[in-house]
């Protein structure tokens, strides 16, 4: 089953998503890629596909419109608040009959459905251009078993991808959407301590990100609490329990169980405005 995929607003996570494509091998593959972005951004984005002969670069609203119009699936990348523009400018364009998967934040299945009855709407975060990135989806009722399977197959490729339902997208988007910045945060705070003892900073950063890659990959493979790990970690009198007390003391997990929450909240008010 030959397909285009017509990537709307190829910005940092449409990047992200179609790198991941790119990398990754599945069937049925797409026999084209249009990435469509603005004027100012075209020679940029030329440079970042110059080396796969399956991406097409586009801008400009006349270009835009003949690369949806040339789309059998659609992926929508723009800034969520840019997406009724965007509609306004492709709208003669659409068939009524694309596949749209949409990486938009604080917008429901309802306001994308102008685009078409066929919404997947997809929450996944920057390491996906890495392939070690997370996404959930939520798909409309319209969208068929098969339809599923191929946004499966492309989304799955960011790295590891759940099926959520819609009512979960806020949660989702602090989670995973928000995750890695809550995660640099943290790595950082680790890297400064270190750093603050003495050990010069590449070692200091190096470290701190393969300890928490590891201590991930444990997470995942073992399916154990992160408590029953971490208390495996606690010797008596030593320094991981004296460590744990002091941020425990200041706070640490409520502050980060907190700013899940609120970037939540932030998410769910987007599209009540």
């Amino acid at each position: 089953m030959p397909y285009t995929i017509t990537v709307l607003g190829c910005g940092v996570m449409g990047t992200a998503v179609t790198s991941a494509i790119l990398k990754a091998q599945f069937d049925p593959y797409p026999t084209k890629i249009i990435a469509c972005t603005v004027p100012s951004e075209e020679a940029n984005l030329k440079k970042v596909f110059a080396d796969n002969k399956l991406v097409s670069v586009s801008a400009g609203v006349e270009n835009n419109n003949k690369a949806v119009a040339e789309a059998d699936v659609i992926i929508l990348g723009c800034k969520p608040y840019m997406y009724e523009g965007i509609y306004n400018e492709v709208k003669d364009s659409l068939t009524g009959k694309q596949l749209l998967i949409s990486l938009l934040a604080g917008t429901t299945i309802k306001e994308l459905s102008i685009f078409t009855p066929y919404v997947a709407k997809v929450m996944t975060n920057t390491p996906a251009r890495f392939g070690c990135g997370t996404a959930a989806i939520a798909f409309a009722p319209e969208v068929t078993e098969e339809q599923q399977e191929l946004v499966m197959k492309l989304i799955d490729t960011v790295g590891m991808t759940v099926k959520i339902p819609e009512k979960n997208m806020d949660i989702a988007t602090s989670l995973i959407g928000s995750g890695p910045a809550f995660c640099l945060l943290m790595m950082e705070s680790m890297i400064d301590g270190a750093v603050r003892m003495g050990m010069p900073y590449d070692i200091a950063q190096k470290s701190a990100a393969k300890v928490m890659e590891g201590t991930a990959k444990m997470v995942l493979e073992t399916g154990e609490h992160p408590a029953a790990l971490k208390a495996k970690v606690c010797t008596p009198g030593g320094t991981t329990i004296g460590g744990l007390l002091k941020m425990e003391d200041k706070g640490v997990r409520s502050a980060i169980a907190r700013g899940v929450e609120e970037a939540a909240i932030i998410s769910a008010s987007f599209a009540k405005k």
